[in-house]
């Protein structure tokens, strides 16, 4: 658990108190305009690409440590709650605007909800469907709010 939120303070640090950070979030709101501004891209989409890997690696190593054993397939399933963890945290699906914190609050979110399927005897395929319902209506209330948040004309 400490290291997890080690890792949670370092990535929201990173990303809104480092120039790098900035200039994710720039890339990941409009790639071209930050490219037109002079700021070279691809090295920044590469250290992103290495930084995931390294943190799927300690994800595993976590991972394998609470089961206590190696299992290729212990995580197989998680794809779905890991992006309904990220929409809930407010994580746009079209990028730019995200938070680490928001995100972690977003997964305490899922695991209480996938928790409480699991405590009254959800099926497996009910728990999905609840969680894929839960995900289009964060988008929609994201969407909600963009709309909301734009100036009208």
């Amino acid at each position: 658990v400490l290291a997890a939120l080690a890792v949670v303070a370092a990535g929201q640090l990173l990303l809104t108190r480092t120039v790098f950070g900035r200039h994710l979030v720039a890339i990941g709101t409009n790639a071209e305009a930050v490219r037109m501004a002079g700021i070279r891209t691809a090295p920044y989409v590469i250290a992103v690409f290495a930084l995931s890997g390294a943190l799927c690696g300690l994800g595993a190593v976590m991972q394998t440590a609470r089961l206590s054993t190696a299992d290729p397939n212990a995580a197989v399933g998680l794809e779905l709650s890991a992006i309904a963890a990220c929409v809930i945290g407010g994580t746009s699906l079209l990028g730019g605007r995200g938070s680490v914190v928001a995100t972690c609050f977003g997964v305490l979110i899922i695991a209480v909800l996938q928790t409480g399927l699991a405590q009254v005897g959800s099926s497996e395929p009910l728990k999905r469907v609840i969680t894929g319902a839960v995900i289009v209506a964060a988008v929609l209330l994201d969407a909600l709010r963009t709309r909301m948040s734009r100036p009208a004309g």
